[in-house]
């Protein structure tokens, strides 16, 4: 007995082994690499990732056509604010004008920040990560894991905030901090069926934490955390911080560049997205649409306000800034929006020149930037 459980065993990993492959670091995007991708929250068939382990086959036909189409161009980044993010080697231009600048090596794929739309200008404005989340790893087998850990800052002068949102308190400069950790395994492996195509794939399932907290400059104590002050958060900003975690499970070959499909559920469990690439020809237009990010700005040229209309928006709560072209906040509001909402901002006091217009929600996972002139 004791011979045939060595013998089963024995024959299980030879199994599980011939199964398995390994994604490279071959599969990183690449200056040149233009991704397509569709986003859903409504897909024709309930999206089962099945379970643990493997071999597996999932089938994921049903993933060829509904939501929105998004794609991913991967430039040199000297081609665009290249000085603001040194250190980068590849930088992703989406079809809305929205740029993240990433560092590639044999062994990693991690952020290092990201711009808003400004055709290519060489202006200063630019976000950086002050801790670089790692986006994909190399070599990834069957059992891999992948921490990771990001966070930046947006901060705010109060002299543009109303005093009713300060409470009185001696604050010189409002900190908004975005921060996440996410805690990957990769759990299973098997064949993958997407728009009549089988790949090799390994599961990775990831639980991905985001936070916002806000933070106050006060004189002579620096950044601070009202609440260790014994301050209430200033008026206005409490419902706008907190936790967010979902599970995520993506989906990787070795023989394509894009992750073939990445689902996410809520903490409940509760289905709430689904991207798949386009491995056979689906995607055909010329301009694609972010889930969520739509958004339009008008008149532009301003003189004494702007008008922004939002389309297919997740209703919620966002940040709206204006921006100058050396990067400093000269508006700021946190606000409602929804779908199809229609917002008036006074830009009376704003001298002529160039801004970007940024709204972004309140866990950064919906964000769109536009820029305008004002004459």
């Amino acid at each position: 007995m004791k011979f045939l459980n060595t013998l089963f065993l024995v024959l299980l990993s030879v199994t599980m082994a011939s199964s398995q492959i390994t994604v490279t670091n071959t599969t990183f995007p690449a200056i040149g690499d233009t991704l397509k991708y569709r986003t859903t929250g409504n897909p024709s068939s309930p999206v089962n990732v099945g379970s643990t382990n493997g071999p597996q086959t999932w089938n994921f036909n049903f993933l060829n056509s509904g939501g929105f189409e998004f794609t991913e161009i991967y430039l040199n980044p000297i081609l665009g604010q290249f000085e603001a993010f040194p250190i980068s080697n590849l930088m992703i231009l989406t079809e809305d004008g929205q740029e993240q600048y990433l560092r590639t090596s044999a062994t990693k794929l991690e952020a290092i920040g990201f711009a808003g739309e400004n055709g290519f200008l060489p202006t200063n404005l630019a976000i950086k990560y002050t801790d670089k989340p790692i986006l994909r790893v190399a070599p990834l087998d069957f059992i891999t894991s992948n921490n990771s850990n990001g966070k930046f800052n947006v901060d705010i002068s109060t002299d543009i905030l109303p005093d009713s949102l300060l409470g009185n308190l001696p604050i010189d400069s409002i900190r908004i901090q975005f921060s996440g950790t996410t805690s990957g395994l990769v759990d299973a492996f098997g064949s993958l069926l997407i728009q009549n195509k089988t790949f090799e794939v390994l599961r990775e399932k990831s639980t991905v934490t985001t936070k916002t907290d806000l933070f106050v400059k006060i004189p002579f104590l620096g950044w601070q955390n009202p609440a260790n002050l014994g301050f209430d958060i200033p008026g206005g900003f409490g419902e706008f911080f907190g936790i967010d975690t979902s599970i995520v499970y993506n989906f990787y070959t070795n023989t394509r560049k894009e992750i073939l499909v990445s689902a996410e559920f809520n903490a409940a469990n509760e289905f709430q997205s689904v991207s798949f690439a386009d491995v056979g020809g689906i995607i055909s237009s010329s301009y694609d649409i972010s889930v969520n990010h739509a958004m339009t700005l008008y008149p532009n040229p301003a003189t004494q306000f702007i008008n922004i209309e939002t389309k297919d928006w997740k209703e919620g709560l966002y940040f709206l800034t204006i921006t100058d072209m050396s990067g400093r906040v000269v508006f700021f509001e946190n606000t409602k929006l929804s779908e199809n909402d229609k917002k008036q901002i006074s830009t009376n006091g704003l001298s002529a020149g160039q801004y970007i217009f940024t709204a972004r929600d309140k866990f950064n996972q919906g964000v769109r930037s536009i820029k305008f002139v004002i004459n």
